[in-house]
């Protein structure tokens, strides 16, 4: 079986430690793992940088998708993993671990995690995030907020009013989301490192779970 990983540029860049651990974790479940890698900061400076030249917006995102390769690159090298340039939609599972970045502009991390668990076949796809799971509020903006432990694509898609906000980093990618429940794709958005054993177990995870049953 394989599983999917939406791991952000954020994650990796402001969590080094927690990113070790989420390797040295899958490398102990009997699992394949396809890992999908953001941007980060590194994307958003080298795009300022572009902009300072006056390059298109297609370049622009040529720009930040080549940075999330190096990201991917990094990783792979770094964990004796497989790196791969290869469309999700096509992507195989051919070594334990399996790291990209982004593909088409336009696609984010999630979108591309989405597809390549449809080319993979997977069940699953672990969105790591830097906040513990879904809000029904923005954590961000508000105190009185409440972990949902578990929620329909439909109602996250009332959350976003099917709009892809800019910085909101708290909710999965209604264009991903709307993939994954076609396909009948659960997503766990989390922050703990062992929520990904957790749920492969069928234990109770920290995080929320995404799916289509209410």
């Amino acid at each position: 079986m394989t599983s999917v990983i939406s791991l952000g540029g954020s994650f990796l860049f402001d969590r080094p430690l927690e990113t070790s651990n989420v390797f040295k974790e899958i490398k102990k479940i009997d699992e394949k793992f396809i890992v999908i890698t953001g941007g980060g900061p590194i994307a958003r400076d080298y795009i300022e940088f572009a902009k300072k030249f006056k390059l298109k917006e297609k370049d622009l995102h040529s720009v930040g998708i080549k940075c999330t390769h190096t990201n991917a690159f990094v990783i792979a090298k770094a964990f004796n993993a497989e790196y791969t340039t290869a469309d999700p939609r096509k992507i195989k599972a051919n070594k334990k671990i399996t790291l990209t970045g982004g593909y088409l502009a336009g696609w984010t991390t999630d979108t591309c995690a989405a597809y390549a668990a449809v080319s993979t076949h997977s069940k699953v796809i672990f969105n790591l995030s830097k906040e513990k799971g879904v809000y029904d509020k923005d954590p961000r903006k508000f105190k009185d907020v409440n972990l949902l432990k578990k929620i329909t694509f439909k109602k996250l898609y009332t959350l976003t009013r099917g709009k892809r906000i800019p910085g909101m980093n708290f909710i999965f990618d209604p264009l991903a989301a709307e993939i994954c429940m076609k396909n009948g794709i659960e997503v766990v958005v989390t922050s703990d490192v062992n929520d990904i054993r957790r749920y492969l177990a069928h234990k109770e995870i920290n995080g929320t779970v995404i799916t289509n049953s209410k």
